[in-house]
């Protein structure tokens, strides 16, 4: 006699993939706590000294705090849903993967559903505003970017809302829509994933334009090894989440059971991309943080290195080099150039590639 449940080799596989997402979930929240402590330990010590990064940096803790908040919520009421699939509700027509699917809108799922689209939210926000501050650094306002951004984050609130209406709904899912004849997962899935690439990839395009102009500068390539190595890239761009929602989405559109996994791992994958930004930011090591670094050492760079300015002026009219205005130079006033007789002037390291 088999201890195996009466059911379809297909039913028995769903479940496996079920349960197998409530485990990584686990896992999942765990590299989230882990990372929460490491940031909250940094931003606290620096927020002790209201030095010019100290609104940035109290922003930054209640942000952890308030994603650390939704991640626990998931977490938890996700775990409760599968004990309730698996063990109170085990005898339920089809087994736990068509208790899941049908009992998705129910009070203790829905915990998990709302902290879900809300934290998406909170994360896309973050991945907007640092690729807007990364772009401003080039010295002018990125309009383009800016509305390009701001249309897709907007889109993405829109589809979201619409998605939480539709799991939210009695006898509805993100793989049924009950009542309405548009499965809003899919879209608004493809959607956010759309909007992590676009700005994965204007990330990782600005950060390969520094590593090429500050090579070329007088900073060497040794001062932009922190920003352009693989492992940075991947943090500054979010690929973590990106990796994660194609391992839903692909699955999903194929319509198979996998995808129930990664549904599940999703809800704190888009916890580790944040966390990891504001650990580096919070270290000294992000963007923002070492952007200025950079900015005043290349100006340093500029203020004690022999250069020779060259008066095109006065080369024309073939005077000597005895009648070249005296240029001087003060730590008060930094580098002064008169430039009234046409004398070329050296780029600003803060120009936009």
């Amino acid at each position: 006699m088999s201890d195996t449940p009466d059911e379809s080799p297909a039913q028995l596989f769903a479940e496996k993939t079920w349960l197998a997402g409530s485990i990584m979930t686990g896992v999942g929240y765990g590299v989230v706590f882990a990372l929460f402590c490491f940031c909250l330990q940094s931003l606290w010590h620096r927020t002790r000294v209201k030095d010019a990064d100290y609104t940035r940096n109290c922003f930054f803790l209640v942000y952890i705090c308030v994603m650390f908040t939704l991640g626990s919520l998931f977490f938890g009421s996700n775990s409760q849903f599968t004990q309730l699939a698996f063990i109170d509700d085990r005898n339920f027509p089809g087994g736990p993967s068509a208790w899941e699917v049908d009992m998705f809108s129910i009070s203790v799922d829905e915990i998990s559903n709302v902290s879900f689209v809300l934290a998406d939210w909170c994360a896309t926000a973050l991945m907007v505003w640092r690729c807007v501050i990364i772009y401003r650094d080039c010295g002018h306002c990125p309009w383009p970017i800016l509305v390009l951004l701001g249309t897709m984050l907007l889109l993405s609130f829109v589809l979201g809302t619409l998605f939480l209406y539709q799991i939210s709904s009695p006898l509805s899912s993100p793989y049924s829509a009950a009542g309405t004849t548009v499965n809003f997962t899919f879209p608004y899935f493809f959607f956010e994933l759309a909007t992590n690439i676009v700005v994965t990839i204007l990330i990782v395009l600005r950060l390969y334009l520094y590593r090429r102009h500050m090579k070329e500068s007088l900073l060497g390539p040794g001062h932009v090894a922190e920003h352009t190595s693989v492992e940075s890239i991947i943090v500054e761009s979010a690929a973590i989440y990106s990796t994660f929602s194609l391992l839903f989405l692909i699955p999903f559109a194929m319509k198979s059971p996998v995808a129930n996994v990664f549904m599940q791992v999703l809800g704190e994958a888009q916890l580790i991309a944040p966390f990891l930004i504001i650990f580096r930011e919070a270290e000294g090591n992000g963007w923002i943080s070492s952007a200025l670094s950079a900015a005043s050492s290349s100006r340093t760079a500029f203020q004690f290195s022999d250069i020779e300015f060259t008066s095109r002026h006065l080369h024309n009219q073939g005077l000597k080099s005895t009648d070249h205005k005296d240029v001087s130079t003060t730590p008060e006033e930094g580098l002064d150039i008169d430039n009234d007789d046409d004398i070329a002037e050296v780029p600003r390291m803060e120009d936009c590639i």
